[in-house]
């Protein structure tokens, strides 16, 4: 099964086959209306499930083989714009139930993982939600309870939940530093999985930046909170960033924004522990039992985009 399976996906690989094969996904849907129109609604459901199943699958085979291999297989998922979307909107729509729930779980020595310090999201959240509440009021009275007037009242609702995630995603998703891995944020948006076997050097250097977001500069990628950066990692091999819409960037040097850079940099200098997992675990953390459930979700994510 070994060489059947490794030549099919250095077909995949190829590039003529890669543009078509992040397109195949599109055929299932219509797959499963036409049987329901054809053959009933039970067969067209049956479709969808074992599309699934499949998904499933795949996920898992695609995160047990990862770099150019893995794209190979989660391709036939999803188009990696569209992987890269949803990865990006389920970190900010999980982003309130991780900061409330999270809170009991966390330990006191998270020095230097945070980088939010001078953050304005609270004062922003608070300063836009009556707006957003008042207009969604008004829109739904003057609609006088049709439809309408509901699903103007449901993307209103989607808004602040949005508004929020995004605001409070610095505070959400703080650096994450593991026996093996090193798991490197700029809010909700911007995420680098770091092998730390992989780390050449660290250094501390404060650097201003014209904007937030994700920055390329020379081949490094800068990932700046509040206008600066002040840790950089160089690595002996290149690691993806993800961003939203669009697909990863490869580089050696990363940038990332810190708190308490000196922390930080112990932290990911310190000698890596010995482990028998082929990778990393990063997500799962103990505590509160919904907390443990929103980092399996974000597990399942990781396999459909892992960094």
């Amino acid at each position: 099964m070994g060489q059947p399976c490794d030549r099919l996906i250095e077909w995949l690989m190829r590039p003529r086959v890669r543009r078509l094969r992040r397109w195949s996904f599109v055929a299932t849907v219509p797959a499963g209306l036409l049987a329901a129109h054809f053959y009933g609604a039970h067969q067209g459901l049956a479709i969808v499930l074992g599309r699934l199943a499949i998904s499933v699958g795949v996920a898992a085979l695609a995160w047990r083989l990862g770099g150019d291999r893995g794209d190979a297989v989660r391709d036939l998922l999803m188009h990696p714009r569209l992987r890269a979307f949803g990865r990006a909107e389920a970190d900010v729509l999980t982003a309130l139930p991780r900061l409330l729930l999270g809170r009991r779980g966390r330990s006191g020595g998270a020095a230097g993982l945070a980088y939010w310090r001078g953050t304005f999201g609270l004062a922003v959240g608070l300063a836009l939600t009556p707006v957003i509440a008042s207009e969604a009021l008004i829109l739904h009275l003057l609609l006088r309870g049709i439809w309408v007037a509901w699903a103007s009242t449901a993307v209103h609702a989607y808004s602040l939940v949005w508004l929020w995630g995004f605001v409070l995603g610095p505070r959400c998703y703080p650096h994450r530093v593991g026996p093996r891995t090193a798991v490197l944020r700029a809010g909700p948006m911007y995420r680098v999985l770091v092998p730390r076997s992989t780390i050449v050097s660290v250094s501390e250097r404060r650097e201003r930046t014209v904007r937030n977001g994700l920055l390329e500069r020379d081949g490094s990628v800068l990932l700046p909170v509040r206008g600066r950066v002040e840790v950089w990692l160089e690595l002996s091999q290149p690691v993806r960033v993800q961003r939203p819409m669009h697909e990863p960037i490869e580089t050696h040097v990363v940038a990332i924004a810190s708190d308490d850079p000196r922390a930080l940099i112990d932290q990911l200098m310190a000698p890596v522990a010995a482990s028998r997992s082929y990778r990393d675990s990063y997500a799962v953390q103990g505590g509160l039992g919904v907390l443990a459930a929103l980092d399996i979700a974000g597990m399942s994510r990781d396999a459909a985009q892992p960094g």
